[in-house]
């Protein structure tokens, strides 16, 4: 269970989204952290020296410090860094600092930034529920960074990693629009890839094949369509199905009943 989501956070109003000042640089070699930082780099470059080690710091990098921590920071004047910092506090008391890494890095095309920005968002707007809010998104933020822990990567292999986004892109395509009839190569296409190559690592990653994806995402939407009240013919149409006795044949492969059947049941 990831740790963060065990303990209670309490914010603090250390917080902010700042281009760093061409004479910026951190020296807290005497003078530990007393709370948490999560420290996001939006770009710029520099480096960050922590418990000894010194780490080249650019886009994507992610710290999460502890109190405790001695860090000394500077950046490139002709390219300063643009952070985000966000110190928090938890109700808990720990007797030694948490197994987590220092340092992680975010895809900056993913998500991650916008979760920063709104935090910084609702904190100043202050309105109602903000304390809340800002705490839900602080909570997504470090289960992220918990998430790129060695040991806690699905695929330990960055391009098994970017691999596997990519396809969950095409995936959620899919289930979003499951009544289109698509082609292989419209799909490989989507995803820079050869029909063959993306087929096969489909298959791979997804554990069937891109083919019976689609049904099984068109017979999803089959069955909460017909949930709704809509009956078989129309569900039958909605989805694309030229053929009411093919959609019902193949309803019953995919769920083991009619649809007929699900319509008595709502």
């Amino acid at each position: 269970m990831p740790f963060f989501s065990r303990v209670n956070l309490e914010l603090n109003d250390l917080f902010g989204k700042v281009n760093c000042e061409p004479n910026w640089r951190w020296n807290r070699e005497h003078e530990p952290f007393h709370d948490f930082d999560l420290w996001y780099v939006w770009g710029g470059e520099g480096e960050v020296i922590l418990g000894g080690e010194r780490m080249q710091v650019g886009q994507g990098d992610c710290y999460l410090f502890q109190p405790g921590d001695l860090a000394c920071a500077r950046h490139n004047p002709e390219r300063p860094l643009t952070v985000t910092f966000i110190h928090f506090s938890c109700t808990e008391s720990f007797s030694q600092r948490i197994s987590l890494p220092s340092r992680v890095r975010f895809d900056p095309a993913d998500f991650h930034e916008l979760y920063l920005d709104r935090f910084i968002q609702v904190r100043l707007a202050a309105a109602f529920g903000h304390e809340e809010e800002a705490i839900l998104l602080l909570r997504l933020l470090l289960l992220a960074y918990e998430r790129q822990a060695p040991g806690n990567q699905p695929f330990g292999d960055p391009a098994k990693r970017s691999l596997r986004r990519v396809m969950m892109g095409v995936a959620a395509r899919i289930g979003q629009d499951p009544g289109r009839h698509y082609s292989i190569q419209e799909l490989a296409k989507e995803a820079h890839l050869s029909p063959r190559y993306f087929s096969l690592k489909w298959k791979e990653l997804m554990g069937q094949t891109i083919e019976s994806y689609v049904i099984q995402k068109r017979i999803e939407r089959a069955a909460y369509l017909l949930r709704l009240g809509m009956n078989v013919s129309e569900v039958a149409e909605a989805l694309g199905y030229r053929s009411i006795y093919f959609f019902s044949r193949q309803f019953k492969q995919v769920t083991g009943t009619n649809p007929s059947d699900v319509l008595r049941k709502t």
